[in-house]
C-alpha cells in the first residue's frame, strides 16, 4: 500500500511540471536576432498598454509554433515582423478594467485585483517559454535573461474638430 501511494505521488508530481528541453540566453543568438521584450502604452485616455515580445524564428527549427508563456500569460499567436521571416512577435495586452481610484479606501472597495493564468511554469520577468511541436512531441525552450528595450509611449491622437 505504501508503494502504491508513493507511485501515485510521483506520477501526479511529474504531470504537473512541464519539462524544459533547452534554455537559451541572448548570447546563443546571432547579433540583431536576440530575443527581447518592450513595453508600450497608448497615449489616449482609455487606450491599452502591454508588452511585445520578439524572438527569432530559428528557435522553432521549422516546426509548428504552439504557444509562448511570459509573465503568467499565454499566447498562441505569433507573427513575423517582416518579410525576411527571421523574427516573430507576439503582443501581451495588459488587462483593462474599470477601477475606482480614490483617497477614500471605501470607494475602492469593489476594485478587482488583476488575475493571471495559472501556468505550470515559474518564470522571472525576463524569461519566457516557447512551445512547439516536433515529431508529434511538445518541445519547450526557455528564453532566459531576455533584453528589455525602452518603453514605447505612443502619442495621443490629434484633436478632432475644427480644421481650418
Amino acid at each position: 500500500m505504501k508503494y502504491l501511494i508513493i507511485c501515485i505521488a510521483i506520477v501526479l508530481s511529474s504531470c504537473s511540471s512541464q519539462k524544459i528541453n533547452e534554455t537559451m540566453t541572448p548570447s546563443d543568438f546571432q547579433t540583431g536576432l536576440e530575443p527581447y521584450y518592450q513595453s508600450w502604452s497608448g497615449g489616449a485616455p482609455g487606450s491599452s498598454s502591454g508588452v511585445s515580445l520578439y524572438f527569432p524564428a530559428s528557435i522553432l527549427e521549422g516546426n509548428q509554433f504552439l504557444a509562448i508563456y511570459f509573465r503568467g500569460m499565454e499566447k498562441k499567436i505569433a507573427s513575423f515582423t517582416s518579410n525576411n521571416k527571421k523574427m516573430l512577435v507576439t503582443r501581451f495586452d495588459s488587462p483593462q478594467r474599470d477601477k475606482e481610484m480614490s483617497l477614500d479606501p471605501k470607494k475602492e472597495y469593489g476594485n478587482e485585483s488583476p488575475s493571471l493564468e495559472n501556468l505550470s511554469f515559474q518564470l522571472n520577468n525576463d524569461q519566457a517559454i516557447v512551445a512547439f511541436l516536433k515529431n508529434g512531441k511538445t518541445i519547450y525552450v526557455k528564453l532566459d535573461k531576455m533584453i528589455q528595450k525602452e518603453t514605447i509611449a505612443y502619442p495621443s491622437a490629434p484633436p478632432q474638430g475644427n480644421r481650418n
